[in-house]
């Protein structure tokens, strides 16, 4: 029985073995595997962050009393400005800021002090440099929040204050951190799965072997199962391995199933591993499906949630269009999993688009191939 089914399989084992010498014997492929990843891991969780820290402001204040000047004091000390520079007037306050100098500045007139004692909404002007839209935003938001907050000493100034009690669930202390690394971890082994996967009917039909490979004994289905095991293998590998890095070395919490996590990236990662063998039958050089790879990641990342929410992109259909990427749906669920322990009701309702992808993904491959053995 055993015989029986090592001669029946036999092809497809040494289609499988062929394959994982080919990418580990090869230096393009081995050089995106493990490196690349772990190191895109570590540049990306600590550049790619919207919280603004470090922020050199200017300040010009034309009122100069105690109230104003404690005012700066409270923004000095804030944990989110590193700097305040003073400036005198206008000019040099203009000059700072053209020459980036300072990210933000603050204008106090000269009535300040008045209008804050008659409770005559004093006007504080903020200036930020326009070309960098998020930062601007968030940095008067930290000016907006110390001005709201601020009560100076010796002044009985009654207000009517209302105490917010702020509770941030699933990440409290809003570590930019932790959305990022989540996020990650479904991003960095999809680079590797599509491009090991782009390049692997690239290759054969730049060595002359594509050909051969159709006439094996082999069923369309098999060809397939072989050429993206490999590709699945070392990208479930990548996905633990930066799995094990973000836990110990970023302290990332994972509240949820690691059985379900892994569970969900083997789906995910097959239906990456199709969409690059899709790319790959299209090309006739690697370098051809290399770029078709990048042609394909740019908008799925864009697409996905990952740099902004999915309810916020527009025009509509682009919106609309974010259910035939898959990396939108595992997005949800990496994140759900990690920070939230998500059942596994929710992880099912997040993994079926990705499964109907795969299949129609599947069938358009098999398609390919079989207008290629005519």
């Amino acid at each position: 029985m055993f015989e029986k089914l090592k001669r029946k399989y036999l092809p497809l084992i040494s289609l499988i073995k062929k394959e994982f010498h080919t990418i580990w014997q090869d230096k393009r492929s081995r050089a995106v595997i493990f490196l690349p990843p772990v190191l895109q891991l570590f540049v990306f969780s600590y550049a790619a962050t919207l919280d603004i820290e470090n922020i050199r402001a200017g300040v010009l204040n034309e009122d100069n009393s105690e109230i104003s000047r404690e005012f700066i004091r409270e923004i000095q000390t804030s944990r989110y400005f590193s700097k305040i520079y003073y400036f005198k007037n206008n000019k040099e306050l203009k000059k700072a800021l053209d020459e980036q100098k300072i990210k933000a500045a603050i204008y106090i007139k000269n009535d300040f002090t008045k209008k804050y004692k008659m409770k005559d909404n004093p006007e504080i002007l903020i200036i930020s440099d326009g070309r960098k839209t998020n930062s601007s935003r968030i940095i008067a938001g930290y000016i907006t929040e110390i001005a709201s907050n601020f009560a100076p000493l010796g002044q009985n100034i009654n207000k009517n204050i209302i105490n917010f009690v702020i509770r941030n669930k699933f990440n409290p202390n809003l570590s930019y951190r932790w959305f990022i690394i989540s996020s990650l971890m479904g991003i960095l082994p999809m680079t590797t799965v599509i491009l090991l996967s782009a390049l692997s009917l690239a290759r054969e039909k730049e060595q002359g072997t594509f050909d051969e490979l159709l006439i094996v004994p082999l069923k369309i289905e098999e060809i397939i199962a072989g050429k993206i095991l490999i590709p699945l293998f070392f990208g479930v590998l990548n996905g633990v391995i930066i799995l094990l890095i973000s836990i110990f070395i970023f302290k990332i919490p994972f509240l949820g199933s690691i059985f379900l996590y892994i569970f969900s990236l083997c789906i995910f990662l097959f239906s990456i591993s199709l969409i690059g063998l899709f790319i790959s039958a299209f090309s006739r050089t690697q370098q051809q499906s290399m770029l078709l790879v990048f042609v394909f990641m740019f908008p799925a990342m864009m697409l996905s949630g990952y740099t902004t929410p999915i309810e916020n992109i527009t025009p509509l259909f682009l919106q609309k269009m974010t259910i035939i990427n898959p990396l939108r749906f595992f997005l949800v669920i990496s994140k759900g999993i990690i920070l939230k322990n998500m059942n596994f009701y929710y992880i099912f309702l997040n993994l079926l688009p990705i499964f109907i992808i795969s299949i129609i993904t599947l069938f358009s491959v098999k398609t390919v191939f079989k207008n290629n053995q005519k």
